[in-house]
């Protein structure tokens, strides 16, 4: 077992001790799976307005996707156990361009996605995003992953909020509660399924009450085939490509910091040549293959940080074998429509409980390093610029063009930019001689 200040129920590259353990915590991370899931349904399918049989069929590829990006980078990309599903980055520009353009022209983000796939996996395998390292500092890693958990708890009290003030808001606040309550006071294995939990319990009292849609989950075929192309062939306008570009970019940066974040909490390193091939494994399989099968660009989560420390098992074993599963669950029909049915409370509590792990590993990263004046300027003013400017309305963004509305209108984005800008060139430190 690796040695870490956490104490990991198992390291990355231990065996399973056990069937019992093996079941467990296979099942723990199909489980967690489903926190992705929760990501390409509330981002990109309620913010295009699918519903019904296209919501269901979409569901589909994002499980299917979800299954072999997390397979895939595990085994030849960044070797870890980590969900790759739909990136907060990539998934709010494709609403963006909702906002801009309608539907249609939303839609060819995933032909972009595409083309912007292969553009990044070449910058990946000759190394030039890797340099990224050079001003990624623990600054820059703690506004983003700050962000990411402000971003993600703010569309959570969204999902719970869903039933208005009625009593699924507060179930939702109470399983949100229970999740964390289990990871901190659960005792043996019952302190690293607290995400298991949450969702069973969420799905198990929204069916006794009668509050589940089963007409959506029997209207599916019993086996489908996630389609590839599912919104045509046609060459996407150059601007969307562009934008993707830069969006897809930014992607591979949080993918950088997701990775060097979770290298830190269980003590391992990460080289060049490992960078490379991660970078080149995401450029071709998290953005060019899910833009094939029409599901927002992946990328291996923040939230896996906040996963590891709630569940302390970062074995590859385990979440192989799970990818395997979740692969397999995508061509049975009414999974799909078990996840296109998802109650947006339950959902929303699963992203407020990870959102509340994140926040504090964020400000964690921050005080890893010096942090007294200059630092506090900088990420205060960081986060909260890049939050006012996602909060600005609609009209304000009018009179840009398309490109940088979109980038200034993602606070993830924004917050890395604006780290990087205000610690390497506002106020950089001189360097004493």
């Amino acid at each position: 077992m690796s040695g870490n200040a956490f104490k990991l129920v198992y390291g990355p590259n231990d065996k399973s001790r056990s069937t019992k353990d093996t079941i467990v915590y296979t099942l723990q991370w199909i489980f967690i799976m489903f926190y992705p899931v929760i990501w390409g349904y509330v981002i990109v399918g309620l913010g295009l307005g699918m519903a019904g049989a296209e919501l269901a069929g979409y569901m589909t590829r994002v499980v299917f996707m979800i299954g072999v990006c997390t397979l895939i980078q595990v085994l030849t990309g960044h070797k870890f156990a980590m969900v790759s599903g739909p990136n907060i980055i990539p998934s709010l520009a494709i609403v963006a361009a909702f906002a801009v353009g309608g539907k249609e022209y939303a839609l060819h983000s995933f032909n972009a996605y595409i083309i912007a796939g292969v553009i990044v996996a070449a910058l990946g395998g000759f190394g030039v995003i890797s340099h990224i390292g050079k001003v990624w500092t623990p600054l820059v890693s703690g506004c983003m992953i700050l962000m990411v958990g402000l971003a993600t708890s703010s569309v959570g009290v969204a999902n719970i909020a869903s039933f208005g003030a009625t009593a699924p808001f507060y179930f939702g606040i109470l399983i949100a509660l229970i999740c964390g309550f289990v990871s901190l006071k659960g005792k043996g294995m019952l302190a690293t399924i607290p995400v298991l939990i949450a969702i069973v319990i969420g799905y198990a009292v929204f069916i006794a009450t009668g509050r589940f849609d089963w007409d959506l989950v029997r209207s599916m075929p019993t086996i489908t085939f996630p389609t590839v192309f599912p919104y045509g062939l046609s060459m996407p306008p150059v601007d969307l490509i562009i934008t993707m570009l830069i969006v897809n970019l930014f992607s591979a940066v949080n993918m950088y910091g997701n990775i060097q974040g979770y290298t830190g909490i269980i003590g391992e390193k990460t080289t060049v040549k490992d960078e490379r091939r991660y970078f080149t494994v995401f450029g071709l399989v998290e953005g060019t293959l899910t833009g094939i099968f029409g599901v927002p660009s992946h990328v291996a989560y923040g939230e896996n940080l906040g996963m590891i420390l709630l569940t302390r098992v970062a074995a590859k074993v385990f979440i192989i074998i799970a990818s395997i599963i979740f692969i397999v669950l995508s061509f049975i029909g009414p999974v799909g429509g078990m996840m296109a049915a998802m109650p947006q409370p339950v959902a929303g509590a699963v992203l407020l409980g990870v959102a509340s792990t994140l926040i504090g590993i964020g400000a964690r990263n921050w005080f890893s390093q010096k942090f007294e004046t200059r630092e506090i300027f900088i990420c205060g003013f960081s986060v909260f610029l890049a939050l006012g400017l996602s909060m600005l309305p609609a009209e304000f963004y009018e009179g840009l063009p398309r490109i940088v509305g979109t980038i200034m209108n993602n606070s993830v984005i924004m917050v890395i930019i604006l780290c990087m800008l205000m610690e390497q060139v506002v106020f950089r430190e001189k360097k004493s001689v």
